[in-house]
């Protein structure tokens, strides 16, 4: 029997504790790892789970994760910068002797037989970048998100972003089943709605992971109206609030009826009191937050056109918001961090006002509208952006403007003398991804974007992305949370490693058979929302039929010898068919046949609503159709 131990009784490290008994067992086949948090029987071996901030030279030992393993034969210890990095260690020893964590659940895991006696490891590692996380969209059960939270860590991530006030938006589209009439409503909502969102949250402190919240909601949220999802609604609006939107094109509405979309009259001294107060209240009502995202209104060209609001650009007011609300949260000793955003009309920078305290404040690089055939490291900045006109100016949509928007921004607060610890939050995996039906191309943009991260000044990436995009693998999730981890991992090196744990013996056919699909597609034809005629894109595409055969034909001869690679098979099964199906519908769209395109894109949604269920871990049919139908195929099906 193996004694593992605790430096102290926090409960990551006891949690940390009891995922090494888990695995070692598993490996070992019989009991023979347990966890003591008192007295140890004397001779017994023993692994020590050691907190030690002071023995990691990292910037916060409380926010920057590093590891130091050293286990022989079975005994040792694995200590890290923060109990959360302890965790990250456990599973970062178990991967150094073969353990796989590819997807989340129990069928996405391959452990090795292994006598405890053999498992020998002896490395240092400080994670690459501080920020790696997650963010929820999409359609999601409260298994899905819990799968999704436990399996972070395993795969090197420290983060979790629950957007909005709640998760109803994300809980409310499954459990309604929006989008799938092939399953019933199940019940959701109420004293359920704050269960689930307090299991959330639990499961979220257990592990010690960096906690985002909030984002969209607070330009509505603060004066009284709900704004928890992207939803039109109507409303009395009472004289006092009306007072407070955003005054376009001469009225003060709910922007297109949406209220997260709504921006507030930012010159006028309520409005800014109002979301301030709101801040301060929230973080007192949820002491866990480590990040609090203060975001505007998720809307391009709606900022205020009154008199006073043309006074100062939209990142000028942001600005001096942001600016009381420190005042606010330093004057009721709260220490929580704010995040401002990059992003939209936001993107450009101001002109007069600066932050006055840059410990507060993490930038946050939203590039939503870049495209995901090209990567961040393609291309050089392409320099200060034009002057900014109120609500007129597009938004940047080539890599070079939006990486020009950033070093704009950076080049202002450095004149002000100000330098901000700061992140991409970026959606490889939340539009684009579908668009690569092989889910190798985009990986490879995720790989060249994280290489490339610190010449932008940004420390990690949050990815705003479905949490069940692990169909037909889960490659691109693997790869960032590995890289994210350790910058010097290469695709080529995750890849193979991935392709192996999935499939067994035939890795190396499947990662073939998914790369070549890959090359067969463009990722933007599909992410920038049009059904445009392009002969050379439908040509391309056809190329990608042939493949279906090839899919199935290895699904077939495929003989998994563990619970991971029969569940890869699974998918791998139902792929070829899905690709015939997603391939026609959007070649026909290529060659000028767009009704014929969406009538196709009607047979694709059928078969994955009647196939949910089964693939209901590993892919989000209510967002490929939401994508679909607003950013590509109209109102079909």
């Amino acid at each position: 029997m193996i004694a593992v131990t605790v430096s102290q009784n926090h409960p990551t490290l006891v949690y940390a504790g009891q995922e090494l008994c888990k695995y070692l067992n598993r490996m070992a086949g019989v009991p023979s790892a347990g966890l003591f948090t008192g007295e140890i029987p004397d001779g017994l071996p023993r692994i020590q789970l050691i907190a030690a901030p002071e023995a990691f030279p990292v910037a916060d030992p409380a926010l920057d994760d590093a590891v130091c393993i050293q286990l022989k034969s079975g005994e040792g210890s694995i200590s890290g910068s923060n109990p959360r990095a302890v965790l990250i260690g456990v599973y970062r020893a178990l991967r150094a002797v073969g353990c796989r964590f590819i997807r989340p659940r129990p069928d996405g895991e391959v452990v090795p037989e292994l006598p405890i006696s053999e498992v020998t490891v002896s490395l240092q590692e400080t994670a690459s970048f501080r920020h790696r996380g997650g963010v929820i969209e999409g359609a999601n059960s409260l298994e899905n998100v819990l799968d999704y939270i436990e399996w972070l860590p395993k795969a090197g991530y420290n983060s979790f972003f629950t957007q909005f006030m709640d998760l109803s938006c994300f809980f409310g589209r499954w459990y309604h089943h929006d989008e799938n009439p092939c399953l019933a409503p199940e019940p959701y909502g109420g004293s359920l709605a704050q269960q689930y969102e307090d299991r959330v949250w639990q499961e979220i402190a257990l592990r010690g992971l960096l906690h985002h919240t909030m984002g969209h909601g607070w330009t509505c949220e603060s004066i009284g109206i709900e704004g928890r999802d992207w939803n039109a609604v109507t409303l009395d609006i009472s004289p006092e609030n009306r007072e407070l939107l955003a005054l376009i094109g001469g009225e003060r509405e709910l922007f297109h009826g949406v209220p997260s979309t709504t921006n507030l009259c930012y010159s006028n001294p309520k409005a800014r009191e109002a979301i301030c107060s709101y801040a301060v209240q929230y973080l007192k009502n949820h002491p866990g937050v480590r990040y609090l995202h203060l975001w505007l209104a998720d809307s391009i060209h709606s900022f205020c056109e009154c008199e006073r609001c043309r006074e100062k650009t939209p990142s000028d007011w942001y600005l001096l918001l942001l600016n009381e609300l420190d005042e606010r949260l330093a004057a009721e000793k709260i220490d929580t961090r704010v995040v401002f955003l990059l992003y939209l009309d936001l993107l450009f920078p101001p002109k007069t006002e600066t932050l006055h305290n840059p410990d507060r404040f993490v930038l946050m690089f939203a590039p939503i509208s870049r495209p995901f055939s090209q990567s961040l490291a393609d291309f050089a900045p392409s320099g200060a952006p034009a002057p900014y006109v109120l609500n007129e100016t597009p938004i940047p949509r080539t890599v070079e403007e939006n990486l020009g928007c950033l070093t704009s921004w950076q080049e202002y607060l450095k004149k002000a003398g100000l330098t901000f610890d700061s992140f991409d939050f970026d959606y490889h995996l939340g539009r684009a991804h579908y668009g690569d039906p092989g889910y190798c191309a985009i990986s490879k943009i995720i790989d060249k974007d994280i290489d490339h991260l610190p010449q932008l000044g940004l420390n990690g990436i949050l990815s705003c992305q479905e949490l069940r995009a692990f169909y037909p693998t889960g490659l691109p999730c693997y790869l960032m949370g590995l890289k994210l981890w350790d910058r010097s991992l290469s695709y080529e090196q995750i890849a193979d490693e991935y392709f192996a744990a999935a499939f067994g013996k035939s890795g190396k056919q499947a990662r073939a058979l998914f790369e070549e699909a890959s090359q067969c597609f463009d990722t933007d034809y599909w992410f920038n929302g049009r059904a445009a005629v392009d002969p050379a894109c439908a040509a391309k595409m056809e190329k990608a039929l042939p493949l279906a055969q090839q899919a199935d034909a290895l699904a077939s001869a495929l003989r998994p010898e563990n619970d991971c690679e029969k569940t890869s098979r699974s998918h791998l099964a139902s792929w070829g068919r899905y690709l015939t199906l997603y391939t026609r519908a959007l070649i026909g769209c290529a060659s000028g046949q767009i009704e014929e395109g969406r009538a196709l894109w009607g047979q694709f949604c059928q078969f994955i609503r009647e196939n949910e269920t089964a693939l209901q871990p590993a892919l989000d049919v209510f967002r490929i159709q939401m994508i679909g139908r607003h950013f590509f195929f109209g109102n079909h099906p």
